[in-house]
């Protein structure tokens, strides 16, 4: 059979000619479309599409000036003018309207240049319209006038072969529609997105933004004047087979091989398309001869529905189901509980990010002795950053372990990992395009293949996809079928499917990359007339279908087995097929798919980023219904679950997302909704966004409608807050949490309390509480809650009446009781344990507890620490006598607390930086850094003490002896009410200073004398040293109190 208007050769299912777009001949005899049984007819698509809108001009005059039948005659000569030049492009009239006419191309067939075709149309009906009038003029004696507008993007369609029309709508329509109105007699005017489709050969001069009825924005629009000449290619597409590549192969072996004598560590990078996965692909097969390769695969995604690791834990599972057993049978079971708890889990850094790498390198390690593993990570482009690092850390930690990891991706996305070797792809040379079209079209040298070279430019993927046919059966392609891009070319391979290819098609995108063919035969199985198979059965309708889509290259089994799942054969063929669904199509889809076992067993961010799709895109069609909202309420509840899982699992980032679309979903009242909330204003208070995090927070507290969550919202932003009273907020809310058997509140507020004694000074009171903190933060499995309590324990061990020895063994218990894969513990705890160990003249050992809690910090994203490692930081470097370098360490601390708006840590800062300033003989620079704390509102007893015994030390500098007396006496009563050694110390070796400076060197001794003893009762070997050297007494003399003393 063939077309009736350009005589090309028909498929056996064709509705319309693929080349020009006619219909075909109703009632023609065609066979029966190789469909399914039960499966329904295509829905409506979206897709790109060029409108044109051309009106008679002065119609109503016209009217009158003709006899009516007259009239009649021209309109409809005039009709079937316009219709011809229409066709004649391949664009379908859609509707005739008075004496308008609308017309679209790329419906039902898409072409790559419907643009172009609009265009020559919209010309050719000029021209056809001068020629009419000469006749009109000689026979009526008056002539007739148009004017055309013209506009590309994207439509709903659907078509209607039996009526000859194509059912377009969408806004691209009445932008059309609104340009020829706009247009003058004989005009033409297009839009933008025409005027870049058509080429670059299109004249045309601006006609500036146009103010278009129902446009709030100005539209630009052109005036056509003309359209240089076109060449189009005469082309085809068929199978493809692997070509080329020789370099690249040889290099991809050369890596294999020398990971047999250590870890290696690939980046493999090219532009979409130019063949990475083939390639690797190929290497994989030509590798697995040996035997001894065991591979496993995983794939970065450019959306946030699973953990920052899970592509490492795709590639790593196979290898280690794969992999044989070693030669004594031996497991590392420790290491192998580590992944299973996290990476393996849910693919989230459970534990701290090093010793996950060094329990997977461990594992990965024993694997190798009797295979070779090899990681590939694909799409590498999307990779987050903890997924880089990782990647980092694994290969570091393998080293002579014979791994090989391969990251493949395309340029410009996510950097490669530091260490990786750099590997770039570029397209084919001519010679091999040559070459891979010769494999194709079966005839070297083909003409037809050698026009293709230029247009492919030695990308594979496009040169498969030119001369791929949509159909077993399809004949060749006329030249003007060729798109000039590789979304063009899938577009129309997809859009030439038949119904049942199509229909699975459409279900599988919007499953995943990945899919499983017994759910979407279970999906299928909802359409009309459709019947599901039993549990256990094949899916009868998919497979054959499935198999018809290999052919094609659509799609491909994921392994050999009888129950494989399938994959799209390319990103981009998904990403292709769910763009051209409908809204209402992929909106239905989504929330049947939330349902599926695949789906569910990936956890609460993959259901749930199901069901947001589906109530966003159903409310995007205005379909604000009961079923609507209660999609959009198991969405919010869902994706609210899923984030307060990732903030425990401490992965702030993908937990801001997941809480972020709950909070944007839920409705105010909803059940959950103010704890997501207030969990997402405290994980954005977290990583450093605090502005939002605080006006988060405010929001939940003035709703109030949780009683719980308000008074938790309290305390959060109390302690953003320098001048709240957080004693208060706390011991309010206590009692609210009781009344509700809220562990983790209690836990927060008793940790407040604690540590309000700590900022009177009142260490061991303050120890208490803050242990009552940790029981129930540790009953309520809370670990941010118990990562706090700990640190604060260690505050007061650092500060409090503990001598240094006896405090850093208690910390030490408390780090091996609670720090074990629990990355915050450790942070929190090491950092008061490096001043403990230096305090105790172990400056190595606190070094290496600050080195190992910036390590873990690094892994955690929590933006304050920026601020307290530094600080710990200058603390340590202070005791060891480096005073510049601690004053360097403290001004970018207090750079980092500005951005983040931590003003009570600044005040902190500025009483450090003051002091080490005095002891560095910097008076003028000391006085102007103290400014911020003496204009502070509340200050704590020690910062109290440590202000008024520096006041004192700048009054004596300065010669006002009596202010700088009551300042010191004040810093030592004031010390006095405090059980701190250090504090008591500190106030009076400023008092000595402050006497020996005003001449009164008796008085200066006896206060150096108190300040040596509390030193010693502490253990605090710095502080005797320096109280010594005030009272002129050797310092190598070490402390009263001795390390057995002290233990006891």
């Amino acid at each position: 059979m063939t077309c009736s208007a350009c005589h090309q050769g028909l498929p056996a299912d064709a509705r319309f000619c693929p080349a020009c777009g006619t219909p075909a001949a109703p009632g023609a005899e065609r066979p029966v479309p190789a469909a399914v049984p039960g499966l329904p007819l295509p829905e409506d698509k979206r897709k790109p599409v060029t409108v044109l809108f051309c009106d008679m001009v002065g119609s109503t005059a016209l009217s009158g000036a003709l006899d009516p039948e007259t009239l009649r005659t021209v309109t409809l000569r005039w009709f079937g003018l316009m219709s011809a030049e229409i066709e004649a492009r391949g664009g379908t009239p859609e509707k005739f309207i008075g004496d308008a006419v609308m017309a679209v191309f790329g419906v039902p067939h898409v072409h790559e240049d419907d643009a172009r075709r609009a265009l020559t149309a919209a010309l050719g009906i000029r021209e056809a319209l001068e020629r009419f009038n000469a006749e009109l003029e000689r026979g009526l004696g008056l002539r007739i006038g148009v004017r055309i507008g013209v506009n590309t993007g994207q439509v709903v369609a659907g078509s209607d072969a039996t009526a000859r029309q194509a059912l377009v709508s969408g806004e691209t329509v009445n932008v059309a529609a609104r340009l020829e109105q706009n247009a003058g007699p004989g005009e033409i005017l297009i839009g933008p997105q025409t005027l870049s489709a058509a080429g670059p050969t299109v004249s045309v001069e601006e006609v500036g933004p146009l103010a278009l009825k129902g446009k709030a924005d100005r539209v630009p629009a052109y005036r056509l004047l003309a359209l240089g000449a076109d060449d189009p290619e005469l082309l085809r597409r068929f199978d493809v087979a692997f070509v080329g590549r020789r370099a690249e192969l040889a290099r991809l072996a050369e890596e294999a091989e020398a990971a047999r004598r250590g870890a290696r560590l690939l980046h493999l990078a090219g532009e979409a398309g130019t063949g990475k996965t083939r390639l690797v692909r190929e290497w994989r097969s030509r590798a697995n001869a040996s035997g001894r390769l065991v591979h496993g695969a995983g794939r970065c995604r450019g959306y946030g529905d699973h953990g920052s690791l899970a592509p490492l834990a795709d590639a790593v599972r196979p290898v280690l189901a794969q992999a044989p057993p070693s030669a004594d049978g031996h497991q590392d079971d420790a290491a192998l509980g580590v992944l299973a708890a996290g990476l393996l889990d849910d693919g989230t850094p459970n534990v701290p990010l090093e010793e996950m790498c060094a329990a997977l390198a461990a594992v990965l390690a024993r694997a190798a002795r009797t295979c070779r593993p090899v990681l590939l990570l694909d799409d590498w482009h999307w990779a987050p950053p903890l997924l880089v690092r990782a990647v980092e850390l694994l290969y570091l930690r393998l080293g002579d372990a014979p791994v090989l990891i391969v990251c493949v991706g395309r340029p410009g996305g996510a950097a490669p990992p530091p260490a990786a070797i750099p590997l770039r792809l570029e397209g084919l040379d001519r010679e091999e395009s040559a070459r891979l079209a010769a494999e194709l079209t079966g005839t070297p040298g083909a003409p037809v293949a050698a026009r293709l070279l230029d247009r492919a430019e030695g990308n594979p993927l496009y040169l498969e996809q030119l001369l791929l046919p949509a159909d077993d059966s399809a004949p060749a392609l006329p030249g003007d079928e060729l798109p000039p891009t590789l979304q063009a070319l899938l577009g129309a391979r997809i859009g030439a499917l038949n119904p049942a290819e199509r229909f699975v098609l459409d279900i599988a995108c919007v499953v995943g990359r990945e899919f499983d063919p017994v759910e979407v035969a279970r999906l299928a199985a909802t359409a009309p007339g459709a019947t599901a198979p039993q549990e256990g059965d094949e899916p009868p309708t998919v497979l054959p279908v499935l198999q018809r889509l290999r052919r094609r290259r659509l799609v491909e089994p994921v392994d050999t087995g009888p129950r494989s799942p399938y994959r799209f054969a390319g990103g981009l063929v998904q990403e292709v097929a769910y763009a051209s669904l409908s809204k209402r199509a992929k909106a239905e889809r989504h929330e049947q798919a939330s349902r599926l076992p695949s789906v569910t067993a990936a956890g609460d961010a993959a259901v749930g980023g199901h069901l947001e799709r589906a109530c966003r895109l159903r409310a995007a069609l205005g379909l604000i219904d009961d079923r609507t909202t209660l999609l959009r309420a198991r969405a919010a509840t869902v994706l609210g679950r899923a984030g307060a899982q990732a903030v425990a699992r401490s992965d702030l980032t993908w937990a801001d997302s997941l809480l972020g679309r709950s909070v944007e979903l839920a409705e105010p009242d909803a059940p959950g909704a103010v704890a997501a909330l207030r969990r997402l204003g405290e994980v954005r208070v977290a990583l450093g966004r605090t502005e939002e995090g605080t006006a988060l927070l405010r929001r939940v507290v003035t709703e109030g409608a949780v009683p719980v969550e308000a008074a938790h919202a309290r305390l959060a932003l109390a302690v953003q807050d320098p001048g709240a009273a957080l004693a208060s907020v706390a011991r309010a809310a206590l009692p609210v949490f009781e009344a509700a058997g809220d562990r983790v509140g209690q836990a927060r507020a008793r940790l407040r309390l604690g540590q309000q004694r700590q900022s009177t000074g009142r260490h061991e009171e303050a120890d208490r509480e803050l242990v009552r903190a940790l029981d129930q933060a540790v009953a309520a499995g809370a670990e941010p809650e118990r990562a706090a309590a700990l640190g604060a324990v260690g505050v007061s061990l650092w500060r409090g009446p503990e001598p240094v020895a006896a405090a850093i063994d208690r910390c030490r218990a408390l780090l091996a009781a609670h720090g074990g894969g629990r990355p915050t513990v450790g942070v929190t705890l090491n950092c008061p344990l490096a001043v403990l160990l230096a305090l105790d003249d172990r400056p190595g050992e606190a070094h290496a507890a600050l080195a190992e809690a910036a390590r873990l910090a690094a892994d955690l994203a929590y933006a304050e620490a920026g601020v307290f490692l530094p600080v710990f930081r200058a603390t340590v470097t202070a005791l060891a006598g480096r005073r510049v370098e601690a004053l360097r360490l403290l001004a970018d601390a207090d750079a980092e607390a500005e951005r983040l708006g931590a003003g009570g840590m600044r005040v902190a800062i500025a009483l450090e930086t003051g002091r080490l300033l005095l002891d560095e003989g910097r008076v003028l620079e000391a006085a102007e850094r103290l400014l911020p704390a003496a204009r502070a509102d509340a200050l704590a007893r020690a910062d109290t003490v440590d202000l008024a015994g520096l006041r004192a030390r700048l009054a004596a500098a300065d010669g006002r002896g009596e202010e700088a007396l009551a300042a010191a006496d004040e810093a030592v009563a004031t010390a006095a009410l405090s059980d701190s050694p250090l504090l008591r110390a500190t106030a009076a070796l400023d008092r000595a200073r402050v006497l020996a400076s005003l001449g009164a060197p008796s008085r200066a001794e006896a206060e150096a004398r108190r300040a040596e003893e509390h030193f010693s009762d502490k253990g605090h070997q710095p502080g005797v040293r320096v109280a010594r050297t005030l009272l002129g007494a050797p310092v190598g003399v070490q402390a009263r109190t001795t390390t057995t003393e002290k233990a006891s």
